[in-house]
Formats: structure tokens, C-alpha cells, sequence
């Protein structure tokens, strides 16, 4: 199981869709960050490389290019940082800041 949630950006609040794999990290273990608000150091930055996959013909919520921050606070989130990503049906690029 995993623990999928809309996660407010550190700085602004704006909910941002959040992957916690297999209940490992509690969400108070990992600060979230839009676009506009991606710190310069100590976070990981996603990147949607290919548009998100929408089966049921919906509008596509996260195009190519649309990125987001997770940064880990504890060392469990640390060492569960492989599961935990944006939530979203799309390949993905990650660069370590």
C-alpha cells in the first residue's frame, strides 16, 4: 500500500501531489515544494519528461516540464527516498540539489 496524498509547497501552500511509498515516511517527514519555490540545495527536483498517461481521457494535469521538490527531513525519509515521489502518471527526470 501506499500512502497518496496532496502535500502543500512548504512556501506557498499550494497542494501538490505526493507519493509515499508503503506507508514508510509519515508526511511530516518531508517538505514539498512547487515550481516556482525549489530551493537551491538539500532537495530533489522532478521533472516530468513524457506528459501524464490519463486512461480515462481527462485533461493532462502535469505536461512535460512540470517539476516539483521533495526534500527529506529525517534519515528514515532518507532512506526510503527511492519510494517517495510526486504522484503522478508521467516519466520523470530527477536531479539531486
Amino acid at each position: 500500500m501506499c500512502n497518496c496524498l496532496d502535500a502543500p509547497c512548504k512556501v506557498c501552500r499550494k497542494l501538490l501531489p505526493l507519493h509515499l511509498g508503503d506507508y514508510a515516511t509519515d508526511p511530516s517527514e518531508v517538505e514539498c515544494y512547487c515550481a516556482d519555490h525549489l530551493p537551491e540545495i538539500d532537495v530533489v527536483v522532478f521533472t516530468t519528461t513524457e506528459p501524464e498517461q490519463m486512461l480515462t481521457g481527462l485533461t493532462n494535469h502535469y505536461p512535460s516540464g512540470w517539476k516539483m521538490g521533495i526534500r527529506s527531513l529525517t534519515e528514515n525519509a532518507k532512506e526510503n527516498k527511492q519510494i517517495n515521489h510526486p504522484n503522478v502518471a508521467a516519466d520523470m527526470s530527477e536531479e539531486v540539489r
